[in-house]
């Protein structure tokens, strides 16, 4: 059962990293600077805010490719100090607890519908990537060196 549940938490981690990317790509192309037409500062990623932005967002995007291939490939999962990975897992099921923090609390204050269903759905996702993660983090950690 934990096999099946680190690679599915693997496969979602994957799918949460092209996820963001596309995002992104999407927000690159299709959304129109209108600030001239506004008359306001300029919009997108422009200034030290946006630069934090994209930062942000890239190492975040590393960080659920590296617990993705750490859970999914055997050969994988050992490489590396036990306190960084222990690391690594901690701030991807951080990230995992945020999201379903946010798809709950979006799924009660919207009427029933498909929203529901998809935040439903992406809630189901981010507690078996939590879980997978914590699965992760547990094996990090007995892989420690115990101090004397």
């Amino acid at each position: 059962m934990t096999l099946f549940v680190r690679r599915a938490g693997a496969l979602i981690l994957v799918a949460e990293a092209c996820y963001l990317l596309l995002m992104e790509l999407a927000l690159a192309v299709f959304v129109v600077d209108t600030s001239h037409i506004d008359h306001t500062d300029a919009g997108g990623y422009s200034g030290l805010g946006g630069g934090l932005l994209l930062t942000a967002e890239g190492l975040t995007v590393l960080l659920l490719l590296w617990a993705a291939a750490a859970l999914g490939i055997a050969s994988f999962a050992d490489k590396g100090p036990s306190w960084a990975r222990a690391a690594g897992f901690g701030l991807v099921a951080l990230t995992q607890v945020l999201g379903t923090w946010a798809a709950t609390s979006n799924a009660l204050t919207q009427n029933a519908g498909p929203d529901v269903l998809v935040n439903a759905v992406m809630v189901l996702f981010a507690l078996t990537a939590g879980v997978a993660c914590l699965l992760g983090l547990r094996s990090a950690a007995r892989k420690a060196p115990v101090a004397a």
